[in-house]
């Protein structure tokens, strides 16, 4: 009996091989400042992009939950000070009806609050197929120019991230991301599901 080999685990390289494939270039070994052109370009790009992408979505793979608490020297008669977790990207939610967010802190006048929150993952292995499509279309596009000067084929590769990789993938996202008794089309759900003939 035949058995398929396991899939090849995402990578920072693999992502970036991926980039370079949509651009017709050869692979590069790996992500280096001395390296290629293509392995210094990406090793200035990929983070940046990586976390640009993690702010525009919800992506359950990132979405995290922390309870914060006042720093102890702030005053009682203003709204007190939360520092943010050090990898907070985003804030998504407060469990306060009365919050500000002021550089890395949130301000409200409870001592103690529930964030949700946009993390900064860096750990390519969590993110979904579907995020690392987009990912990868998103790098080709910021590798483009200094790879190949065609701003046709940069224009390609924007409209193909903005109009299919990121929506597909925040499409999904999204559907993952409800269980059945909350999500959106619970209602539709159900009624398909009532509809079945009984065996």
């Amino acid at each position: 009996m035949n058995t398929a080999p396991p899939p090849t685990a995402t990578t920072a390289l693999s992502i970036c091989n991926l980039a370079l494939a949509k651009l017709g270039e050869a692979p590069i070994p790996a992500i280096s400042p001395t390296g290629s052109p293509a392995a210094r370009l990406c090793y200035a790009h990929y983070h940046p992009v990586r976390r640009e992408i993690l702010c525009t979505n919800r992506w359950t793979f990132a979405t995290a939950l922390t309870a914060l608490t006042a720093e102890p020297d702030s005053p009682q008669t203003a709204p007190l000070a939360h520092p943010l977790p050090p990898d907070c990207l985003r804030v998504l939610e407060v469990s306060s009806r009365d919050w500000t967010l002021r550089g890395r802190s949130i301000y409200c006048p409870e001592r103690s609050i529930n964030l949700l929150y946009l993390a900064d993952v860096e750990d390519p292995t969590l993110f979904d197929p579907m995020f690392t499509e987009a990912f990868a279309t998103r790098l080709a596009c910021k590798l483009c120019i200094p790879l190949t000067s065609s701003t046709t084929a940069r224009e390609a590769l924007t409209q193909e991230y903005h109009r299919l990789a990121l929506p597909q993938a925040a499409h999904i996202n999204a559907v993952q991301a409800h269980s059945n008794d909350t999500h959106p089309l619970r209602g539709l759900l159900s009624l398909s599901q009532s509809r079945r003939p009984k065996l």
